[in-house]
């Protein structure tokens, strides 16, 4: 009788280790599935979230800035723990040098349905059981796990995929694109979840004689397989027009895509800002034509104008040099010269009437412009696309002629200030014994006999 109760004890514990997350395989385990000196990680997959391969991508297998390597069969693939149901374990050999900053990084990203890579199947959520292992914050609905060790195995559950290809449905798409833009140079490519959205995942478009020849311009057109609401978008590559074949020097990038306009009360405007478009019927054709699409550095219909830009902002929420950056300049950033005898900072350059922009301190993304949009208090940053050049010329800031000056005034505390670089401002506040001055062009304040500046460090 006891070697049945004993038989029936080793049976529901043999069940426990089958079916329950909660019974983690030990170090002395995972040691069968991974050499000694490499990095191993065990990850557990609920059962209705695995119906595919899952690989292991990160820094340890990268190619220039990727770090997909081709074929999908070299990424190392996780395999399932024997006698633990849902665990799977997959190892690596680490970096020679390590990311000084960023350490090693990898992730668990799941194949599709016909066993392709893509992004979009990455791990969005995950619990941290034991390891080197680290979780911090990635792009939305995405994680990064980093610093992995090769110490001792690195173990977590997947929580979440950021879209899990086991549930999606996939279809049929096809994009047209009908464009004279360019005098005729423009050569359409795509990139999305269905090219990994890497720098080498632009896909050309094919060329369509016969409808070219029915709509007397250059006709494109691609077709793919994706799952619904994937997101796609397309730029334009440019063509030698001494051979008419592709420009290879010039490789498209994300300055060159393309955006979608709607006419709304007579008046175009951008469509999904992000472009990032996406569709849930089966077997959709887009068809965007010439007179729907425009190409972020090249539309004719658009003539560049030359624009005087004068912006007044506070004196102590500003920081010290402002940067103009947009579609005009590829976001590079065009710098504003402070004018000490009106306070107002300015810029010259070249704009078309479509293309938006923000202000930002220079070179740093974190000093961009917000505005109070209510009097509840609420702060947001600029979004792209509500600082477009023909809506202020549209609101009366150039009456005559081509619009070539435009003048704003952001001086109000409380509709707008910065982000970043601000903490401490409120410390040094304009009282009688206080007051501004400029020294190289850069402004600070003077209070008692004490020298600091705009974002209230003391500096002399």
């Amino acid at each position: 009788m006891k070697k049945f109760y004993a038989f029936f004890a080793a049976a529901l514990m043999s069940v426990s280790v089958f079916a329950a997350k909660d019974v983690v395989p030990s170090d002395a385990v995972l040691a069968d599935y991974y050499d000694q000196g490499n990095v191993c990680v065990c990850i557990y997959v609920p059962g209705n979230m695995a119906c595919n391969d899952i690989v292991l991508v990160g820094s340890f297998n990268k190619q220039g800035t990727s770090w997909i390597t081709s074929p999908v069969s070299s990424l190392p693939h996780f395999e399932p723990v024997e006698n633990y149901d849902g665990w799977y374990v997959a190892s690596f050999a680490p970096e020679a040098e390590p990311d000084a900053e960023k350490g090693m990084q990898a992730k668990p990203v799941m194949l599709d349905v016909d066993g392709n890579f893509n992004w979009e199947y990455q791990v969005g959520d995950a619990t941290i059981i034991r390891g080197g292992v680290q979780k911090v914050a990635g792009y939305s609905g995405e994680i990064d796990l980093i610093n992995y060790g090769a110490d001792a195995p690195n173990v977590f559950t997947v929580d979440a995929w950021k879209q899990n290809p086991c549930t999606a449905v996939f279809h049929n798409y096809t994009i047209t694109v009908i464009s004279d833009g360019c005098n005729n140079l423009i050569l359409p490519y795509i990139a999305g979840s269905m090219t990994n959205w890497t720098d080498n995942g632009w896909t050309q478009m094919q060329f369509d004689k016969d409808k070219t020849q029915q709509y007397q311009a250059p006709v494109y057109y691609y077709s793919f397989k994706a799952a619904e609401g994937s997101p796609y978008q397309i730029v334009s590559g440019l063509m030698d027009p001494s051979t008419g074949l592709p420009d290879t020097l010039n490789a498209p990038g994300w300055k060159d895509e393309a955006y979608i306009q709607v006419l709304v009360d007579d008046v175009w405007s951008r469509y999904n800002p992000d472009n990032s478009f996406t569709g849930e019927e089966a077997n959709i054709v887009y068809d965007f034509r010439v007179d729907t699409m425009r190409w972020a550095r090249c539309a004719p219909a658009e003539d560049s104008v030359l624009v005087e830009l004068s912006v007044k902002f506070p004196a102590l929420n500003c920081p010290q040099a402002i940067e103009v950056s947009g579609t005009f300049n590829d976001w590079a950033g065009t710098a504003m010269a402070f004018n000490a005898s009106t306070d107002y900072f300015t810029a010259e350059f070249n704009a078309k009437p479509s293309q938006f922009f923000k202000f930002h301190g220079a070179g740093s993304w974190d000093q961009e412009i917000e505005v109070n949009r209510d009097e509840t208090d609420t702060w947001s940053k600029i979004a792209d696309g509500e600082l477009v050049f023909s809506k202020l010329w549209e609101d009366g800031t150039c009456t005559s002629g081509p619009c070539k000056k435009i003048t704003l005034d952001f001086s109000d505390p409380d509709k707008y200030r910065w982000t970043g670089g601000e903490q401490g401002i409120e410390n040094v506040v304009l009282t009688e014994k206080a007051h501004k001055v400029m020294v190289d062009g850069v402004m600070y304040i003077i209070r008692d006999n004490k020298m600091f500046n705009v974002q209230g460090t003391q500096v002399r």
